[in-house]
């Protein structure tokens, strides 16, 4: 089982304890929902092709979804004080932290605590130095080191300080891991692609926070706990305890107004949805080109017919006769594979609103929450055993499709929101 699996069992057992009985059969899809989500990410290649495939073609858009402060914040920095409002409130209680620690004799920590403070002060101020060297996030989790032996001496505005520089210094990492990952590591699955995605979100959703604020009381420890989320989630074998993931489960709720599992999931969906519409454009474009000669060589067979062909156009003839049928049958396969494609897309689509809503906004078309559970088994059963769209029976196939041409303008809205966030 997959991390993201694992998370979205945990969150549909806490769902499920605390509901009444009347919400069950609600809750019961949602379980099937997520779980149909969860087996489409861990065995995509079965649905959607390879992770490297989609990658390759989101990958231009996903980059420019890190937008640091430097990028928010650089022209304003050209005519104002290089340093946000919270900055001056921030040094002041800083310096009150250092004093609490030289009163308490622990002079050693004070000065590495001041180092820290010093680092992460600079890195507010000197917006343009926000990527880190490899030498400077060996340095960075040294000063974080500090700040945590610190943070558990402190109190009231001293703890916030502290807090504060140690979201600063694990801000500045996780925007270089996210950096170091879109430019020189390969993604190997879609559960590593949603942990990236989930921690740019995180990262994002920060970076704002400190963009608005005006004073440091703005700056919650809900804060530091996303930058530290988005930091484990980068890890090889990241590990979420249960108290941190029903934490995580309610801060998304409140800042991003969904619950973790559609959070993470629709990034799939939406970079699914692209790559269908990439497919659908590339077919689009060969079939064109397709027909184009296809008109040819109707022209130059009644040609032949006539016996009114050039030496050249009878070489032409014999060309096209012998490329096309092969060029026909791969246009076929393709054509094939994105009807395919297009019906899993949409219908995962259709599985994310139902992690999404509620039951009264399927008023009308209580239908769906029916058929959401029977074909989420159908998809299940398929993920679970390699099972391909052709050994579906007809009214399998009939399920899934109807219940994918249901959600198909949604899904190619949700797409197109990729395009837009990273623009």
């Amino acid at each position: 089982m997959g991390f993201w699996s694992s998370v979205g069992n945990f969150c549909s057992s806490v769902a499920s304890a605390v509901t009444s009985t009347a919400s069950r059969v609600w809750n019961g899809i949602k379980e099937t929902a997520a779980k149909t989500v969860s087996w489409m990410a861990e065995k995509a290649e079965t649905f959607v092709g390879s992770v490297k495939s989609v990658w390759e073609k989101v990958k231009p858009f996903i980059s420019n979804v890190i937008r640091p402060i430097v990028q928010n914040a650089a022209k304003l920095a050209e005519k104002m004080l290089p340093q946000f409002p919270w900055v001056g409130g921030a040094l002041k209680a800083l310096d009150k932290a250092l004093g609490l620690l030289v009163e308490w004799d622990k002079s050693d920590l004070a000065k590495r605590i001041g180092k820290a403070i010093e680092w992460a002060i600079n890195k507010a101020k000197q917006l343009k130095d926000l990527f880190l060297t490899p030498e400077e996030m060996d340095e960075a989790s040294e000063h974080e080191q500090a700040l945590r032996e610190a943070r558990n001496q402190m109190r009231g505005e001293a703890a916030s300080a502290v807090d504060l520089a140690s979201l600063i210094t694990l801000y500045a990492q996780l925007s270089t891991r996210i950096k170091d990952v879109l430019d020189n590591i390969q993604i190997n699955d879609f559960e590593h692609y949603l942990r990236l995605r989930a921690s740019q979100k995180l990262l994002k959703e920060t970076e704002q926070n400190l963009t608005r604020a005006q004073d440091i009381d703005t700056i919650t420890d809900d804060d530091l706990f996303l930058i530290e989320t988005g930091n484990e989630l980068l890890k090889p074998n990241p590990q979420l305890s249960d108290d941190a993931t029903q934490r995580l489960d309610r801060v998304v709720m409140v800042r991003f107004g969904k619950r973790l599992i559609p959070f993470v999931f629709e990034e799939m969906i939406m970079a699914w949805g692209y790559s269908l519409q990439d497919m659908e454009n590339e077919w689009k474009s060969l079939n064109d080109g397709l027909s184009k000669e296809q008109v040819l060589l109707r022209r130059l067979q009644i040609g032949q017919r006539l016996g009114d062909l050039q030496e050249h156009e009878v070489s032409m003839l014999n060309e096209l006769e012998a490329r096309l049928p092969v060029q026909q049958a791969e246009m076929e396969a393709k054509r094939k594979r994105t009807n395919e494609m297009r019906n899993y897309v949409f219908a995962a689509e259709g599985f994310l609103q139902m992690l999404e809503k509620e039951p009264e906004e399927f008023a009308d078309q209580e239908y769906l929450m029916e058929d959401s559970s029977t074909v989420g088994m159908i998809i299940i059963e398929c993920a679970q055993f390699g099972k391909r769209w052709e050994e579906l029976n007809t009214e399998q196939q009939s399920l899934i499709i109807d219940f994918a041409n249901i959600f198909e303008k949604a899904s190619r809205a949700r797409a197109s929101k990729l395009v837009e966030v990273a623009a």
